[in-house]
């Protein structure tokens, strides 16, 4: 064999390993780009919830009358917190904890994956929003997942879930 034949047997290989490389990272490249989307369309649908939930009285009984509650009391017990009706259809909810226990799914527009989110609604200490209370006061505390559940993960590769929470209060003004 002549050099040239060896110089171009070397430079294939040195082509074929780069090539490999920029390949290989052009791959995980694009599985960051898909998880970052997925993330985004999460917290899109999860922006959206929130939003709704906060269109909504804060509790069944502020949903119902104009005067101010004077005594937390009469809200709703925490261990009631949900739909009164008993449908979990985002739609008829009127007030804030009706999201309470809801699994709900959801498809984004333009694409075939769908979201699943899952709520729950706890009465808070007003001085400590982190602290979960048994009785009612002035505070609820909505948290939500969202996760990507279609299609189901790959081998080897992990669905993150999105978290967030948001705190509402009862205020009357007259």
């Amino acid at each position: 064999m002549s050099n040239h034949t060896l110089l171009t047997i070397g430079a294939f290989i040195l082509l074929t390993s780069i090539l490999l490389g920029f390949y290989r990272l052009l791959g995980a490249t694009g599985d960051d780009i898909t998880n970052a989307q997925d993330l985004i369309l999460a917290t899109t649908i999860a922006t959206s919830y929130v939003e709704q939930a906060q269109g909504l009285a804060f509790d069944e009984v502020t949903d119902s009358t104009s005067a101010a509650i004077g005594n937390p009391s009469i809200m709703t017990a925490s261990s009631l917190l949900g739909p009164e009706t008993g449908d979990d259809s985002i739609a008829v909810f009127d007030d804030f904890d009706d999201f309470n226990r809801l699994v709900a799914e959801r498809t984004a527009t333009g694409t075939n994956k769908r979201y699943t989110t899952s709520f729950r609604v706890n009465y808070v200490r007003p001085d400590n929003v982190d602290s979960y209370s048994t009785s009612q006061t002035y505070t609820k505390r909505l948290d939500l997942k969202t996760w990507r559940s279609y299609p189901k993960a790959a081998d080897g590769e992990k669905i993150d879930t999105l978290r967030m929470s948001i705190v509402v209060g009862y205020f009357h003004f007259d």
